[in-house]
């Protein structure tokens, strides 16, 4: 339950992250300084790769199924 809650998490982060990189390119239109935006994009990067790496690691871990729990044809 714990790595779902983890997954969550990164998701809302990785959203956020994106949402924050766009209110700062929209403020930034026009000015020189437009390191902002790249800076929040490379944090939603890094989440999205963290994401990848918790999702990977609970599928080798068993903590995670690659079948559906409304499926019952298809069980790890």
């Amino acid at each position: 339950m714990l790595l779902k809650t983890i997954i969550i998490l990164l998701l809302v982060a990785n959203i956020a992250a994106l949402g924050t990189a766009f209110y700062a390119m929209m403020s930034d239109m026009g000015s020189s300084e437009g390191t902002r935006t790249a800076k929040f994009l490379t944090i939603r990067v890094s989440l999205a790769a963290l994401l990848l790496v918790v999702v990977v690691y609970g599928i080798l871990s068993g903590d995670l199924g690659l079948g559906a729990p409304w499926h019952p044809g298809i069980t790890p």
